[in-house]
């Protein structure tokens, strides 16, 4: 019987099962019994022998079935499978071809790569006790999870698990982006580059986004469209990567974006972020779309200086609710454009297929450690273990003002805006419960003030990340 479809039938029915039963259950000489000796005959076999399953799955023994498996199933993925176990190689192949190692089950079954970063440990469903991740087929029906061939592959993290990344702000100011209004009294409105204004600044940005030592260039929302994504593939296509540069993967930003990816289902324009790879490759290596529109209230109007009537408006922009991931050999990557990042509903996905790094371009007012970007991305953190990276740039404006107090009364000092915001917990379950210091860091760019706007938004802002 094939092992990992059986792994899923088991978890379905043992899923409803307490979570104090299961531990009351884990700790009985014959459920570990059972455990041993049926990942032991899966590793040697690369299959399950039908004597195993019961018409009553979920009691004692098939928890003990369920655990064996999932340690069996290891050996499926390339990263944790010990030497010498070959049987299980077809669900290696299963895996890298497919996305999932279940093949006539619903749903995806996949090795977890994250775990909370809490210091509980006591197990509370049955999630706690597996280190194989089962996403339902109602979650899996809005998923495209895709592994990443070894040749468009990321290098693998440092001793501690970091990645060197690159933000690069690229919008230098207001004039950068095209706000348009549909109607004079409210409704909707559109947001995108000039793109002639931003056209002759990518080769200059490809130039140091290879020299940052960075292998992930991360731009942020509203610097892209149709134009500007076959500007940047050109001159991937006809740059090669020089030598010493790590650059690798790169988010070019969002914005109307319907040359790749999937066509709209309305006339809506998509709010469309596009990773690609820098050989430049026709074929992005992932495309998502916003989900939920900005609602830009004449309170935010104000406090960004954007002229839009005076009126209330949300962001024009369809709405599919596809979430693509791509499992590489550095993590399972994923995108969440702005407003996605805050909404608890587009989170769930992000969690049920366990993603260990999400990218999220914005296009927002300066970034903070109090402010809704760190707060979004601690939630991830604590609950999924998952690493954030969210990326700014300086349209809505390059600085910040703070009121502090002095002995001649109050002044203002100015900052830089940050533009790279990151979220982490650490490589191990803590000890303590994670405060903002622990998980939240910002970056920016300490010689913003003896720069012009351009040379300001063409200045990488790096992160061990």
């Amino acid at each position: 019987m094939d092992p990992a479809d059986e792994f899923v039938n088991l978890y379905d029915e043992l899923k409803k099962v307490h979570g104090d039963t299961l531990s009351e259950w884990s700790v009985r000489d014959s459920v570990r019994a059972v455990k041993e000796a049926v990942r032991n005959e899966v590793r040697t076999t690369g299959f399950l022998s039908a004597e195993w399953i019961s018409d009553s799955p979920d009691d004692p023994t098939g928890f003990g079935i369920l655990l064996g498996l999932d340690l069996a199933l290891l050996d499926a993925n390339a990263d944790t499978s010990y030497l010498g176990f070959r049987a299980l190689d077809y669900l290696q192949v299963r895996l890298e071809m497919n996305g999932r190692l279940n093949d006539r089950t619903g749903g995806i079954l996949l090795p977890r790569r994250t775990s909370p970063c809490r210091p509980n440990e006591d197990a509370e469903d049955i999630d706690d006790f597996l280190q194989l991740l089962r996403i339902p087929p109602y979650v899996s029906a809005n998923l495209q999870i895709s592994r990443v061939p070894a040749v468009r592959d990321l290098p693998r993290p440092d001793g501690l698990g970091l990645l060197k990344i690159a933000q690069l702000p690229l919008l230098a100011e207001p004039a950068d982006l095209r706000w348009e209004p549909d109607h004079p009294d409210g409704g909707f409105y559109t947001v995108g580059p000039v793109s002639t204004r931003l056209d002759d600044r990518i080769a200059r940005a490809l130039n140091v986004l290879d020299k940052s030592g960075a292998v992930l260039a991360i731009l942020p929302e509203g610097c892209l469209d149709d134009s500007l994504l076959e500007r940047w593939r050109e001159l991937l296509r006809a740059t090669p990567r020089p030598e010493g540069s790590s650059l690798t993967w790169l988010l070019l930003g969002t914005g109307p974006v319907i040359g790749v990816g999937p066509h709209p289902a309305s006339s809506r324009p998509p709010n469309r972020a596009v990773l690609v790879h820098r050989n430049g490759w026709v074929e992005p290596m992932l495309t998502q779309d916003k989900m939920s529109g900005f609602c830009f209230t004449v309170g935010k109007q104000k406090e960004y200086e954007v002229e839009l009537g005076g009126v209330k408006r949300d962001e024009r922009i369809s709405h599919d609710s596809l979430i693509t991931v791509l499992d590489s050999r550095a993590g399972r990557f994923a995108v969440q454009v702005c407003e996605d990042f805050t909404r608890p509903a587009r989170r769930l996905h992000l969690v049920a297929a366990g993603v260990t790094h999400l990218l999220v371009p914005v296009l927002a007012a300066p970034m903070w450690k109090q402010g809704w970007q760190a707060g979004a991305g601690q939630v991830l953190t604590v609950h999924l273990g998952a690493k954030a990276a969210v990326s700014n740039g300086l349209a809505i404006t390059r600085f910040y003002r703070e009121e502090k107090s002095g002995t001649c009364g109050p002044f203002e000092i100015e900052y830089p805006a940050t533009t790279l915001l990151t979220t982490a917990g650490p490589s191990h379950r803590p000890d303590e419960y994670l405060t903002t210091d622990d998980m939240v860091k910002e970056y920016r760019n300490p010689e913003a003030r003896r720069q012009q706007a351009l040379e300001d938004a063409l200045t990488p802002r790096l992160a061990d990340w």
